[in-house]
């Protein structure tokens, strides 16, 4: 399995599963946003459900995942 995702403005990234996401991680989107994980607010056997903060605006989202996607995050 390859580990990387194509971001737009940014090409080709390593990339992780979005079950393996902790606290504290950098998530990089689209165009070079980034975000931090704030928490992991529930887990199930497949989602995984992360509330991050945009660095760029310092607002606080809430995300649902399942556990095999993959994210840019390091």
């Amino acid at each position: 399995m390859n580990n990387t995702i194509q971001l737009q403005h940014i090409g080709r990234v390593n990339a992780i599963p979005a079950g393996q996401l902790k606290k504290g991680m950098q998530m990089v989107w689209n165009f070079g946003e980034t975000s931090t994980v704030k928490e992991i607010t529930k887990e199930t056997p497949k989602s995984v459900w992360v509330t991050e903060i945009a660095d760029k605006s310092g607002r606080e989202y809430n995300r649902r995942f399942s556990k095999t996607r993959l994210v840019a995050a390091f």
